[in-house]
């Protein structure tokens, strides 16, 4: 009995949130800090998950090691869990991520393999995207390889320009005949002496509505901050904390649905000089 009522429980709530597309899909973007700030990371500098964001933003100071977990509305079979390390050479700086979303009756996978470099001021990266989506039991499943991009200029000293194209190539899940998200983002991020950073996205996915994006990276104390964030669609608002030092910094957020409620995450940076 128990096991008949789990079941109907999960088949209730994909339902459910199948009547909200957008909302039951994995994140595109990682990482706590950007979700703090209305992940709003286009046109954030060394961003440590811009693999997941603007590959364009990947770091190229030092190799650095990365954990990142999210459960969306409180809800265990609505989890993103990922991880990505990146490593700086003579020729650029090569990338990799993984990431999973959802449980066994449902789930999404992305295997991801970047490369970032820079010509003077201009910043340019790509992605390679292996995507897997598995139904439970019996129901198929289907693969597909998407192709992202993004570039970035520093304007000035504290003002960065970015841009993402996510799935260029519009890729198709095979045997499904579905096509992958596609997605658009533009941003600015100024930094204001040490004391705050500020970032501002425009972001249009092909199915939906633009989105405007933006959020605060505030310095409270030395290694210490506090950000905030808002989208427009969907409504969501979001705030969190960061602690850092030299060899790792930890970051938590939570960011709330206008109706789905509160999605909790939490990442953990590991770096190496």
């Amino acid at each position: 009995m128990i096991r008949i009522e789990s079941f109907v429980y999960k088949i209730s709530l994909l339902f459910i949130f199948g009547l909200m597309a957008e909302s039951a899909s994995g994140q595109f973007k990682m990482g706590a800090r950007g979700l703090a700030m209305g992940n709003a990371t286009t046109g954030v500098p060394e961003y440590n998950w811009a693999l997941f964001s603007n590959p364009a933003m990947i770091s190229d100071e030092r190799l650095g090691f990365g954990f990142y977990g999210l459960r969306n509305y409180g809800f265990s079979e609505l989890t993103d869990m990922s991880a990505h390390g990146s490593i700086p050479t003579g020729f650029g700086v090569a990338a990799l991520g993984f990431h999973r979303y959802g449980d066994n009756l449902f789930n999404e996978t992305r295997v991801r393999i970047g490369y970032k470099n820079q010509w003077r001021l201009l910043h340019f990266g790509i992605v390679g995207n292996y995507n897997n989506i598995s139904f439970g039991a019996d129901y198929g499943s289907g693969n597909a390889v998407g192709i992202d991009v993004g570039i970035a200029a520093e304007i000035t000293s504290d003002l960065w320009f970015g841009a993402s194209s996510v799935n260029i190539n519009r890729p198709e899940y095979e045997g499904i005949e579905e096509e992958l998200p596609r997605e658009l983002a533009l941003g600015l991020s100024y930094q204001l002496n040490e004391l705050a950073l500020f970032s501002f996205d425009v972001v249009k996915d092909v199915r939906y509505p633009v989105s405007y994006r933006g959020g605060m990276d505030i310095n409270i104390l030395e290694n210490l901050q506090g950000r905030v964030g808002i989208t427009s669609y969907p409504l969501t608002y979001s705030l969190g904390i960061g602690y850092g030092r030299h060899r790792w910094d930890i970051n938590i957020a939570v960011q709330k649905h206008e109706l789905l409620g509160f999605s909790p995450g939490l990442d953990f940076m590991i770096f190496i000089p």
